[in-house]
């Protein structure tokens, strides 16, 4: 920007003479001013800022962040792995079950009453000297299971099945049936029961290690963030970056 030499009057840029003295104008132009990539420092007006990265918490406090930080991360992977984990081990349980449901599968009542049965008509044919096939003895347990549960009256059911028996009627019954008198009993519901309650008991404390360790680890990396600040190399005065 041209300038006036003898009043300093700032002219337009290409005029030859000057707009308030009328003087010829001098090619001397005012130079723009460099910026400086580093600020001067206001306080001592000697040194320059410099941008550097420091905690935006002091010292101790950001010590307490890293000591939330990383255990809560390690807590984050071991809730995370202990509930694939559990939940692993209930799905492999739920098909070993599954498999198993192929099975015959009776009721506490059923199993005590098959039992007893079979052992009341064993005890029944030895004192009378009479030996019948374990066939036999579970067609007339069927049978006397069956009535019983129309009749409700184990008398009515004893002499309906010991005249089925004589008369040759009693009906016919299956390997899965012959399975139920020598195996245990399967009562599927209580077995289910407690794994049921340990995956849920498990898989809730895994949740609530896990969002606990979140938080824990939030508040960590707040305690620990950085902020960018100017700091004078002379006297070392800081000032934020903005």
């Amino acid at each position: 920007m041209p300038i006036c030499t003898q009043c300093g009057f700032r002219n337009v840029e290409g005029a030859r003479f000057c707009g308030n003295c009328g003087a010829p104008v001098s090619a001397v132009t005012i130079p723009n001013p460099q910026v400086s990539a580093n600020p001067t420092c206001k306080i001592c007006d000697r040194g320059t800022l410099n941008s550097k990265s420091v905690f935006r918490m002091s010292g101790p406090v950001a010590a307490i962040g890293f000591i939330l930080l990383v255990p809560s991360i390690l807590g984050m992977l071991f809730s995370a792995l202990m509930f694939l984990v559990v939940n692993s081990r209930a799905g492999s349980g739920s098909g070993t079950s599954g498999s198993e449901s192929t099975h015959p599968v009776q009721s506490a009542f059923d199993a005590n009453f098959r039992r007893s049965c079979a052992h009341s008509a064993n005890q029944k044919n030895l004192e009378a000297g009479y030996h019948a096939s374990e066939q036999l003895i579970e067609q007339y347990c069927e049978c006397a299971l069956s009535t019983f549960k129309e009749t409700s009256s184990e008398t009515m059911a004893a002499q309906t099945c010991l005249q089925r028996s004589r008369d040759g009627t009693l009906g016919q019954v299956g390997q899965d049936v012959d399975a139920l008198y020598s195996s245990p009993t399967v009562t599927p519901s209580s077995d289910r029961t407690g794994t049921d309650l340990f995956r849920v008991v498990s898989s809730g404390f895994a949740i609530s290690l896990g969002i606990a360790s979140f938080v824990g680890g939030l508040l960590g990396w707040l305690l620990v963030m950085k902020k960018r600040v100017l700091q004078c190399d002379v006297c070392g005065a800081v000032v934020n970056a903005s």
